[in-house]
């Protein structure tokens, strides 16, 4: 019998979470994996999945059409299958499995169902109505309840395709324990009264050996975690959003205003100095407060990375580190596929290699632009409006509301004019004034934007 075909049936089974068949007349058999025991006619070749072992298959395979026992085993095995027996001519081929999905543990019992309850389970099933495939030509569902021991209901559908050609199937299904117990059938071209009848015939002599209660759904403390740990990973990733979007939005409106400060100021130079040129007279530098020379080398460099994040970063490392271990603890707190653990124990590791590669990122661009310059000092000159730097970099003047952050350690000033970017004043390199003159100087120029 076509493997496409099995597989197909099985594919629309899996919907509800159900696989495949059982058998009438002649022999009982017992399935204790499913809790039943189903009688087969005597005139079916049956075999079990035992019967599929390479080293030892069962004599008639090949009488009933199996050319390939380790291919129909592992079809058995992938579907739950349990028996399968085939008519003599080979034009039917009956199957007898288990399916254990959310539907079928929602459900568990058939029988327990209320007429409306009952009628909106097949409703779900209508609504499939064959879509999963185009080579379905006709596709019913309807109820059963002729089954001396439990409602069941079945499903009879066509396919025709260039593959197998026409093929019918009839399936009965019932939901019992929490899982589906189908009897399917398949017979080549259109199927027979006679062939129906044999179907109905087993799927009637199931008998359900064990009927177990729906437990109550009780949720133990790791279960609770288990649920609410997902939750709390998307709060944070959700409130993480928020308050970058808050943060982007607020720096972005901080540039707009520092950018039409920054004209104003160039507007009102340019005038000095056009006043200055129209009276002949040259332009009157403004007076030192303060001067400084800062050398830059690796130990300014360290001290700035240890800094930055120690201190300037830390509310980002301490982000980056709870997240760490909240990825890490859904390791060993969700109940998850073993890939899942490992994408998220990978996820973890990355963030923690990421924390520990960040400093020496930094390190390496400062060290960089040390390297490129020939002159290793910077020269400070602070007046009362603006700042002139001259050294590594061609001198240029700044106002002072271009500095975003400024911060006092016990060796240096760090002035920024951004997130990473930022001037260093040794505290022992002035030449004119101290570090009290500067720190005056600064808290009043910058007020809570120096600490």
């Amino acid at each position: 019998m076509s493997k496409r075909i099995l597989s197909l049936l099985c594919a629309v089974m899996l919907v509800i979470g159900c696989a495949a068949p059982s058998f009438a007349a002649g022999t009982t058999y017992t399935i204790d994996e499913m809790n039943l025991t189903v009688e087969l006619p005597d005139d079916l070749y049956v075999f079990e999945q035992s019967d599929f072992n390479v080293l030892s298959p069962h004599p008639d395979l090949e009488k009933a059409g199996f050319t390939d026992a380790q291919e129909q085993l592992k079809l058995m095995q992938d579907y739950n299958i349990y028996l399968t027996a085939v008519s003599q001519d080979q034009q039917l081929q009956i199957n007898l499995a288990k399916k254990e999905s959310s539907t079928t543990q929602s459900v568990f019992d058939l029988s327990t169902l209320t007429e409306e309850q009952f009628e909106e389970f097949l409703d779900t099933m209508r609504q499939e109505d064959g879509q999963q495939d185009e080579t379905l030509k006709e596709y019913v569902v309807e109820r059963y309840d002729d089954q001396p021991e439990r409602p069941f209901f079945k499903i009879r559908l066509k396919v025709d395709s260039e593959e197998t050609g026409e093929m019918e199937e009839l399936c009965y299904v019932t939901v019992v324990n929490g899982f589906s117990v189908t009897v399917d059938s398949v017979a080549k071209g259109s199927m027979t009264q006679e062939q129906a009848d044999l179907i109905q015939t087993i799927a009637d002599s199931v008998h359900i050996t064990e009927v177990q209660e729906k437990p109550e759904v009780e949720l133990d403390g790791e279960a609770i975690v288990s649920l609410l740990f997902p939750l709390l990973l998307i709060i944070v990733l959700i409130a993480a959003g928020i308050v970058l979007r808050v943060r982007r939005g607020h720096a972005m409106k901080e540039r707009r205003r520092l950018a039409d400060m920054l004209s104003d100021y160039r507007r009102a130079q340019k005038k000095l100095e056009e006043e200055a040129a129209a009276a002949g007279t040259p332009l009157e530098e403004p007076k030192a407060l303060l001067r400084n020379t800062t050398a830059y080398n690796e130990e300014v460099a360290h001290a700035f990375v240890r800094f930055h994040f120690s201190r300037r970063r830390l509310g980002l490392m301490i982000g980056y580190g709870v997240f760490a271990l909240l990825i890490l603890a859904a390791v060993f707190l969700v109940d998850a596929e073993w890939y899942m653990k490992l994408i998220f124990f990978a996820a973890a590791v990355f963030l923690v290699v990421w924390m520990c590669l960040m400093p020496g990122k930094l390190f390496n661009n400062v060290m960089a632009t040390f390297k490129k310059s020939r002159v290793k000092e910077n020269e400070y000159t602070f007046r009362e409006d603006d700042f002139r730097i001259a050294g590594i970099q061609s001198a240029s003047v700044y106002p002072y509301f271009q500095i975003t952050r400024a911060y006092e350690t016990k060796n240096y000033f760090y002035l920024y004019f951004g997130e990473e970017q930022a001037y260093y004043i040794a505290k022992d390199g002035f030449t004119v004034g101290d570090a009290d003159g500067l720190r005056e100087l600064l808290k009043r120029k910058l007020g809570k934007n120096f600490k």
